[in-house]
């Protein structure tokens, strides 16, 4: 298993997240995409997303995640997912933790934050096992945790 990252997201690879996505429906995209992004996914909605990362396990397209925002010493990430097929392997968690690093490279980020549904829960599991603690509570419209790791 050899996971790297690549910035930015071919066409083909946009339209597979579509697929991914839209086979298993509204609940599945809000977990991953939020709410912002209105069901159906389409590649016009992946495309205008900025700081977008493609995953990759040796040569083989497995998901995407976002640098959602940079707030001087705080990159919020989100928008994670990979292949529905991929998951259950670890696969998961060894491409956040190497995401993790990658964006601790920078000496000017001290701290990593992201969001996940109360529901969400093998993801919010991984955020656990990776360090992330809950720094706020968000109850409307639904119940959501903002979690942080620092370096």
């Amino acid at each position: 298993m050899s996971i790297k990252f690549t910035k930015g997201i071919e066409k083909d690879n946009i339209l597979l997240l579509c697929k991914w996505s839209n086979e298993r429906g509204v609940t599945f995209q809000e977990q991953w995409m939020g709410t912002e992004v209105s069901f159906p996914l389409t590649y016009e909605k992946i495309e205008k997303l900025d700081n977008k990362f493609s995953i990759f396990n040796e040569e083989e397209f497995i998901g995407m995640i976002q640098e959602v925002k940079i707030e001087k010493d705080n990159i919020h990430i989100g928008r994670f997912v990979l292949n529905p097929t991929k998951t259950g392997v670890c696969l998961g968690t060894k491409a956040l933790k190497e995401f993790i690093d990658f964006i601790f490279k920078d000496e000017n980020i001290r701290s990593i934050s992201l969001t996940v549904f109360d529901f969400n829960k093998s993801a919010k599991r991984v955020y656990d096992k990776l360090g992330f603690k809950i720094y706020e509570v968000i109850e409307k419209p639904k119940l959501k945790y903002i979690m942080k790791k620092f370096i």
